[in-house]
């Protein structure tokens, strides 16, 4: 028991030194810009898919849903962007403009597997032929998934009003579907962590090693999300710094 806090120090000194070592401030700033630049492109090919299968409103539904996760005074300069970009019908997903909004959704996945593999001391030996490949499965699963949830939460309100049938009290214990939102999200969340994990990489990683460094990003993610939305209503100085442009800025600060 006497050696637990100088492990702990040590861990701490160790994470710090990799943390300069490997990079990682340069490194997170490169996928928050990147990712951010491919949050757009990834909403307008959910909503192509969706239009595909004839459903542009059940996607609409389901990021409306899901980015309550994200701060509210971080989403607000930029929700009416997005809803702007969800209003448009799109059935395109076989046309070059599918292709390089597809393309431009990549941005984001290939910066994570570049930080996993710094994380991991991995060397890239893929082909960049495959790499483009797992992008694009990663782009087109994520998108797969987020249709999936949009289904569940589109027919949540039917399956409630069968149940209620059967059991009158239900309603009662669960009022809404806002009661979901969180749960939803942070599910979401794990879930996409444990596949970039799994799969970014240049080497397999069970999930058993993953797992604590998921849930601890996770939970960091949610603690930071809270802190944040304190400082924009608080102490807020994107707008006098970034003028119109402060809700883009705060996102990739966020991010």
């Amino acid at each position: 028991m006497s050696q637990s806090p100088i492990n702990f120090l040590y861990l701490l000194f160790d994470a710090v030194r990799r943390l300069f070592a490997d990079e990682a401030v340069p490194l997170a700033g490169n996928i928050a810009f990147r990712s951010v630049f491919s949050v757009f492109p990834f909403l307008i090919f959910v909503t192509a898919l969706a239009g595909f299968f004839g459903s542009e409103d059940v996607a609409q539904k389901a990021i409306t849903f899901l980015i309550a996760i994200v701060p509210e005074q971080l989403m607000r300069p930029l929700a009416g962007e997005i809803r702007s970009i969800l209003t448009v019908p799109r059935t395109d997903l076989l046309s070059l403009a599918a292709a390089l909004t597809i393309w431009s959704a990549m941005a984001g996945v290939d910066s994570v597997r570049v930080g996993l593999n710094r994380a991991y001391d991995l060397k890239e030996h893929r082909r960049t032929l495959w790499l483009y490949l797992i992008d694009i499965i990663f782009v087109i699963g994520s998108a797969l998934v987020l249709l999936i949830v949009s289904f569940l939460i589109v027919f949540f309100p039917v399956v409630l009003q069968i149940l209620e049938t059967f059991i009158p009290a239900i309603r009662e214990n669960v009022t809404t579907i806002d009661q979901f939102r969180y749960p939803v999200a942070i599910s979401l969340l794990v879930l996409g962590l444990l596949v970039a994990h799994r799969t970014l990489p240049a080497k397999t990683i069970t999930i058993k090693k993953s797992l604590p460094g998921v849930i601890l990003t996770v939970t960091v993610w949610i603690a930071l999300a809270a802190a944040f939305s304190v400082y924009l209503v608080r102490f807020n100085s994107f707008a006098s710094t970034y003028a119109s442009l402060s809700g883009l800025f705060a996102a990739m600060f966020f991010v």
